[in-house]
């Protein structure tokens, strides 16, 4: 591994950093490699609106109560002859 030296930061932007890296439980260092691994694979392709709207809710608040119930008989599929 090697090291990367950066001078001369903006204080605001180090105390953001700081900030950052305590609300994800790492080091400034590893903060900061997390950063700049995402910033080089590029942008990321957006969620969808079924995703998002998923993970607005607590994991302990998701489950399989989404379960959509037919009433009556299946049609018939269509014959394709």
């Amino acid at each position: 591994m090697t090291d990367l030296l950066i001078r001369k930061i903006d204080p605001k932007l180090k105390r953001a950093l700081e900030k950052r890296a305590r609300e994800h439980g790492r080091s400034l260092s590893e903060e900061a490699k997390t950063l700049l691994d995402d910033a080089m694979r590029g942008p990321q392709p957006p969620k969808k609106m079924g995703t998002w709207l998923f993970n607005l809710l607590p994991a302990e608040y998701r489950g399989d109560d989404f379960i959509f119930e037919y009433r009556g008989d299946f049609p018939k599929p269509p014959e394709f002859d």
